[in-house]
C-alpha cells in the first residue's frame, strides 16, 4: 500500500482529487495521525484501553507532595490542564521507546517540577493516544505485517516533532520511504504564476528587512468597524471577484482560530450565494445533558437557592412540554408547590415526583437518583445527545465522587460540578472540500494551491504573530535550559520563530494577484483593538526606519480604493414616528377579564387599585398574569426583608402574652428567616442578614413595648375582608388588628420610613386606610376602626386618626381630615373604573412617576413591567 503523507485534511484533500484525475488506486493520503492509524491496523495493534485524561486527573490528585498539591484543590480543572500542557510539550521533544528520567540534585524549582512532571508520567504509565500507538509500533514493527506501507512525504520534514521524524526514519531503513520518488511527481505543487509579482516580491522581503524597499502595489490594509463588518466586506469583495470572472477555487480565506469568522462567513456566504468549502458541517450544540447533570449537582449543594432547579425544569430533556416546564419553574421561584396545570405522561408523573424530593446526602443515593432521572427523561432528538453519552455521563460523576470520597458530602458533589462543564458542543464532522468554492482555512494552515485572491480576515493584535507553544507550568525559556539535562532535542525559541515566519511566508506566497488584510477597529463592547504585531513587520517592506509609521499603511474600508469594493447610494426613508392611542378593548373582552365564569365580578385589593390608579395599562397586564419572566439570583432585596419582617411581627401575635426579650426575639426572627429566606443563612449573606435582624429588632421591641405602655393588643394576623367599594367587590388581608378596650385599630406594616406615607396621606391619595377601614366596618357592623401604616425602618406609627403620643415609639397623624386623606384617590379610582367599564385603557406619560413622586408615592407600576416602558409616551403628542 502506498500513502502519501501532507500536513492536514485539506491537503490531502488535495491530493486525492490529483490522484482521481490519474484513476489511481490503492493509494491512501492523510496527515501524520492517519499515518499511524494505519500502521496500527496494518500490524494489527489493539489500541490502549486507558483513558488517558482519567488517569492524569486520578495520579495528579494523588501525588500529594508535588508542586501542583495547593493549586489542585484551588482550582482542578485549571491545574490538570496546565499540567496536560506541560506533559505533551514534554511528549513532543521525547524520542520514542525512551523513558525520561529525573535530574539528580535538581538545582532550581523548574527542575524540581521537570521531576514531579515525570514522577506523574510514570504513574500514568502509558502516553496519550496517539503518542502511545507510536510507541506500540515501535515496539512491534519488526514483526510480522498484513503487508509493506510505502510512505511518500508531501511536506516539510522540519515541521515534524523528533518522534515523528523518528517514525519516518524507520520506515526508511526499511526501504518504505519514497522507494520509487517520482511515482506521484504528476500531483501538482503550489507554485506562483509569476514570481515577479508584488504579492511574491512582498512575501520574500516579509521578515527579511534588508530585502531593500518594495511598492505595494495589489496589497491592501482595510480597518472595519466590527468583525461582521470584516466578514460584509470580504463577502461584498468576493461577489465582485467572482462577477468579474475568477473562478471560486481561485479565492481564499484565511481567518483566526477560536474564532466566529466561519460561522459568519458561512451564513453571509449562503445569504450571497457563494458556495463555502472546507468548513464543518452543522453548527454547534449545546450540551443539555450535562447542563442536567450539573444543575441537578448544583441543587443538592444549594437546597435553598431555587435556580438550579429551575433550569432542570425547562431543560428540553424532560418529558413535557416547553410550556410546562416554565410554568412549573415559576411556582419554583416562587416558592409555590409544583402544578403542572396539564396531564402528564407516566413519565413525567415519574419526573416530578424525583424532582420534588432530594435525596440523602450520600454519594450512592444520590447517584440512584440521578439515574432514576436520566431512566424518565424523553430521548433527545439532537445530534450528540444519545442515551449512551447520558449514561458516560453518570458513569463520571460515580467515578468523581468515588475519587473524592475523603471529603465532606457537599465538598464531593462541590468538586464534581466544577469537574461538569456545560458548554456548546464542536461538531466532530470532518470538514467537508468542495470543488468550485471558496476556501476558508485557519491560520496556521498550510494553502496547498495557488489563489488570484487571498483575503485574511481578522488581522488584530494576538493573531497573525508568533506565539509561542503553551507549555505548561514550566515557561519556554526554562524548557531550553532543561533540553540538555533531560536530554531532549528541543527547537529553540529562535528556531521556532523562524519556523513560523517561514509558514506565514510561503502562505502570502499562495497569492498570484492580490492579498487584502482585514481587521476590526473595534470589539461588541465598543473596546477599540490594535492591528497585529507582525503590521510593523509589513511596514518595514515599504517604509525607511526614519519614516516608520505602520498605521499608514491602514484605510478604513469605506474610503479605499481597492477595486473588488463597490459602493450603492442608498434612499433612507425618514422613519416614522408611531403614535400611541389609548387601548379600546371589546366589552366582551372586558367582561372576561373582570368577571368569572358564572358571572360573578373579580374582586379587586388595594394593591391592585392603587395598581389601576396609578398605571391603567399595568392593572390590566396583571389581570392577564403577563409579567416579566426574568430569573434573577436570590437576594435580600427590599420585599424579601419586608417578608422576613412581617413574619416576625405575625409569629410574635401568638407570643404577645410572654414576657418580651432580646432572646424571645432572636426565636422568632430565625423561624421567619428559615420559613421565608433560608438563603440568609448562607456565609455570604451574613452581614446582610445581622443588618436585617438589627432592623426588626428595633422595630418589634418600639412596637411591643408600646402595645404593653398603652394597653394594646394585636387580636388578629392576616386577616381577611370582604366588601364592596365604588360598586366594585373589594378583597384584602390585613397584617394585623389590634384592640384597646372598644378601640380598633387596622395596621400594614411598611418596610420603609414614614415621610412617603404621611406626604401620600396630605395629599390625598392614599387607598388603603380607607379600604381597610371601611372593608372592616363592613364586616363587623357597629364597629369603629381606626387605620395606619406601622413604617419598620423609623419605628413610627402612622395613624389615619388621633392616637396618644408615646415615649415608645413616634406616633404621628396627618393634617388632612379623614374624608380628605383619600380624596383624591376616591376620583381618580371612579374614574379609572368608569373607563375600564368601558373597555378603555389609558396609557401613561413619561412625567406620570414624577407626578406620583410629588404625592409621596414611588410608582412601581410603571417600572416593574417592561411593557408598561414600552407603551409610554414621550412627549405632547403622544409619540414614543
Amino acid at each position: 500500500m502506498d500513502f502519501i503523507l501532507v500536513p492536514d485534511a485539506l491537503a490531502a484533500s488535495e491530493t486525492r482529487h490529483a490522484l482521481a484525475q490519474r484513476n489511481t488506486m490503492g493509494v491512501k493520503a492523510g496527515s501524520f495521525s492517519v499515518l499511524l492509524e494505519t500502521l496500527g491496523a496494518l500490524w494489527l495493534i489493539e489500541p490502549s484501553k486507558l483513558d488517558w485524561d482519567v488517569a492524569l486527573q486520578e495520579q495528579a490528585l494523588g501525588m500529594t507532595d508535588a508542586f501542583w498539591k495547593d493549586s489542585i484543590r484551588v482550582d482542578e480543572t485549571a491545574t490538570i490542564v496546565e499540567l496536560k500542557a506541560g506533559l505533551q510539550f514534554l511528549f513532543n521533544y521525547l524520542p520514542l521507546g525512551i523513558q525520561p528520567t529525573k535530574i539528580q540534585a535538581p538545582a532550581n524549582r523548574y527542575e524540581r517540577y521537570y521531576n514531579d512532571l515525570v514522577g506523574l508520567l510514570e504513574r500514568v504509565g502509558e502516553r496519550p493516544v496517539q503518542d502511545q500507538l507510536a510507541e506500540q509500533w515501535l515496539a512491534e514493527h519488526q514483526e510480522l505485517c498484513i503487508e509493506p506501507l510505502y510512505v511518500y512525504p508531501r511536506l516539510d520534514a522540519e515541521r515534524l516533532y523528533p518522534w515523528q521524524q523518528q517514525i519516518l526514519s524507520i520506515l526508511a531503513d526499511k526501504g518504505w520511504l519514497a522507494p520509487e520518488p517520482e511515482k506521484y511527481a504528476f500531483i501538482p505543487a503550489p507554485s506562483p504564476a509569476n514570481q515577479c509579482s508584488p504579492t511574491q516580491h512582498f512575501a520574500k522581503a516579509l521578515f527579511h528587512p534588508d530585502a531593500g524597499i518594495i511598492n505595494c502595489d495589489d496589497l491592501y490594509w482595510l480597518t472595519c468597524r466590527d468583525h461582521v463588518h470584516e466578514v460584509e466586506a470580504a463577502t461584498c469583495m468576493i461577489q465582485t471577484s467572482l462577477e468579474q470572472g475568477t473562478a471560486p477555487g481561485r479565492i481564499a480565506v484565511v481567518v483566526p482560530r477560536g474564532a466566529d469568522y466561519e460561522t459568519w462567513l458561512e451564513a453571509h456566504f449562503e445569504y450571497a450565494g457563494i458556495i463555502a468549502s472546507n468548513l464543518r458541517p452543522g453548527g454547534a450544540t449545546f450540551d443539555w445533558q450535562a447542563a442536567l447533570v450539573h444543575e441537578l449537582l448544583t441543587s443538592l449543594v444549594q437546597r435553598d437557592i431555587p435556580m438550579a432547579r429551575m433550569s432542570v425544569m425547562i431543560n428540553p430533556l424532560m418529558p413535557w412540554s416547553a410550556n410546562i416546564g416554565h410554568k412549573l419553574a415559576e411556582q419554583l421561584g416562587e416558592g409555590e408547590e409544583l402544578e403542572p396545570g396539564a396531564e402528564l405522561s407516566a413519565e413525567g408523573e415519574a419526573m416530578l415526583e424525583l424532582l420534588k424530593s432530594l435525596p440523602e446526602e450520600t454519594p450512592i443515593a444520590t447517584i440512584a437518583w440521578l439515574s432514576a432521572i436520566a431512566e424518565q427523561c424523553k430521548a433527545a432528538r439532537i445530534k450528540g445527545l444519545g442515551k449512551q453519552r447520558l449514561t458516560d455521563l453518570l458513569d463520571n460523576t460515580r467515578r468523581l465522587l468515588a475519587l473524592y470520597a475523603d471529603e465532606p458530602f457537599d465538598e464531593q458533589v462541590k468538586r464534581v460540578i466544577r469537574q461538569t462543564p456545560v458548554a456548546a458542543l464542536e461538531s466532530q464532522d470532518e470538514r467537508v472540500r468542495y470543488l468550485n468554492a471558496v476556501n476558508i482555512v485557519r491560520e496556521g494552515e498550510p494553502l496547498p494551491f495557488q489563489v488570484d485572491e487571498l483575503f485574511v480576515l481578522g488581522f488584530n493584535q494576538g493573531n497573525y504573530s508568533y506565539q509561542p507553544e503553551h507549555t505548561g507550568p514550566i515557561n519556554r525559556d526554562a524548557w531550553d535550559q532543561l533540553a540538555s539535562k533531560a536530554c531532549l532535542a528541543i527547537h529553540s525559541v529562535e528556531t521556532s520563530q523562524l519556523q513560523w515566519q517561514k509558514d506565514f511566508s510561503e502562505l502570502l506566497c499562495r497569492a498570484d494577484s492580490r492579498i487584502t488584510f482585514l481587521r476590526a477597529m473595534n470589539d461588541y463592547q465598543g473596546t477599540r483593538l490594535e492591528p497585529s504585531e507582525t503590521l510593523l513587520d509589513m511596514a518595514l517592506c515599504f517604509q525607511g526606519l526614519t519614516q516608520l509609521a505602520p498605521e499608514r499603511l491602514e484605510c478604513p474600508v469605506m474610503q479605499s480604493d481597492h477595486p473588488l469594493l463597490r459602493t450603492a447610494p442608498v434612499k433612507l426613508e425618514t422613519p416614522t414616528t408611531p403614535q400611541l392611542n389609548d387601548l379600546q378593548i371589546d366589552q366582551e373582552l372586558m367582561s372576561i377579564i373582570r368577571f368569572r365564569q358564572d358571572g360573578t365580578a373579580r374582586p379587586e385589593s388595594p394593591s391592585s387599585l392603587e395598581k389601576l390608579m396609578q398605571s391603567p395599562l399595568a392593572w390590566l397586564l396583571n389581570r392577564l398574569r403577563i409579567k416579566s419572566r426574568v430569573w434573577a439570583p436570590q437576594s435580600p432585596e427590599v420585599a424579601i426583608q419586608g417578608t422576613v419582617a412581617h413574619k416576625v411581627f405575625e409569629l410574635f401575635s401568638s407570643r404577645q402574652a410572654e414576657s418580651w426579650n432580646e432572646m424571645l426575639f432572636d426565636e422568632l426572627f430565625n423561624q421567619s428567616v428559615e420559613m421565608e429566606a433560608p438563603f440568609l443563612d448562607a456565609p455570604q449573606w451574613q452581614l446582610k442578614r445581622a443588618q436585617l435582624r438589627k432592623k426588626v429588632y428595633r422595630a418589634l421591641n418600639d412596637f411591643a413595648n408600646w402595645c404593653q405602655q398603652e394597653g394594646w393588643r394585636i387580636s388578629e394576623v392576616e386577616l381577611e375582608l370582604q366588601g364592596e367599594l365604588w360598586g366594585t367587590p373589594l378583597r384584602g388581608y390585613v397584617d394585623a388588628v389590634l384592640t384597646n378596650g372598644n378601640q380598633t385599630l387596622v395596621v400594614d406594616y411598611k418596610t420603609s420610613k414614614h415621610n412617603r406615607r404621611l406626604k401620600q396621606l396630605d395629599a390625598g391619595y392614599d387607598l388603603q386606610t380607607l379600604i381597610y377601614r371601611e372593608l372592616y366596618q363592613q364586616q363587623i357592623p357597629g364597629s369603629l376602626a381606626m387605620s395606619g401604616y406601622y413604617t419598620l425602618n423609623d419605628a413610627t406609627l402612622l395613624a389615619d386618626q388621633s392616637l396618644d403620643q408615646s415615649d415608645q415609639l413616634s406616633v404621628i397623624q396627618p393634617q388632612p381630615s379623614l374624608e380628605q386623606q383619600s380624596a383624591n384617590a376616591v376620583t381618580l379610582v371612579q374614574q379609572r373604573l368608569d373607563e375600564i367599564h368601558n373597555g378603555t385603557i389609558r396609557l401613561n406619560h413619561a412625567s406620570d412617576e414624577k407626578d406620583w413622586d410629588k404625592r409621596g408615592i414611588k410608582a412601581y407600576a410603571l417600572t416593574d413591567n417592561p411593557v408598561v416602558a414600552r407603551f409610554t409616551r414621550h412627549s405632547e403628542d403622544d409619540a414614543v
